[in-house]
């Protein structure tokens, strides 16, 4: 199988963005959980760039792009490939369209916007929404990964028998 480094890849995309927001959650987010305008203005001073979404939004047209590639070149195949290469495709456009209509709006508030401007009760709340919906991501971007590497595993022909 000619193409089964784009599997790989697809696999490792998957991997660095789970990464990212897990190093994303754990070392930046601490930084501003606690939704005070203070700690936000505190953490967009000391971060030139404060929006997550400089990193995030090179991967996820990768992860996207390579997603529905695979699925396209290995769609003959054979059922647990397809069917695995088809929840990771989902997966990665559910994420997409999660982030853009559910965080990009709270991001633009929280880290672009003058915090003079920002309403103290809305920036926790917005802190607590942001924070409980990103380990959701965080848990659907696991999924991706894990079953981008079970359409590597199937890609295997010793380890899939071809009916």
């Amino acid at each position: 199988m000619k193409f089964r480094f784009l599997l790989w890849i697809n696999s490792l995309v998957f991997f660095a963005y789970l990464i990212g927001h897990l190093f994303d959650i754990f070392y930046i987010v601490p930084n501003w959980k606690s939704g005070s305008i203070e700690d936000i203005a505190r953490y967009n001073a000391f971060f030139q760039h404060a929006d997550p979404r400089n990193f995030f939004s090179q991967v996820r047209p990768v992860s996207i792009a390579l997603s529905f590639i695979c699925l396209v070149l290995f769609w003959a195949k054979g059922s647990p490939i397809r069917t695995f290469l088809i929840i990771s495709l989902m997966i990665d456009i559910l994420i997409y369209v999660i982030t853009y209509f559910y965080f990009t709006p709270i991001n633009d508030y929280l880290f672009l916007n003058e915090t003079s401007s920002m309403i103290p009760d809305i920036v926790k709340q917005d802190a607590s929404k942001w924070i409980g919906a990103n380990y959701m991501r965080i848990a659907m971007i696991s999924i991706g990964f894990f079953t981008s590497l079970q359409a590597v595993h199937y890609s295997y022909a010793s380890r899939y028998r071809m009916s």
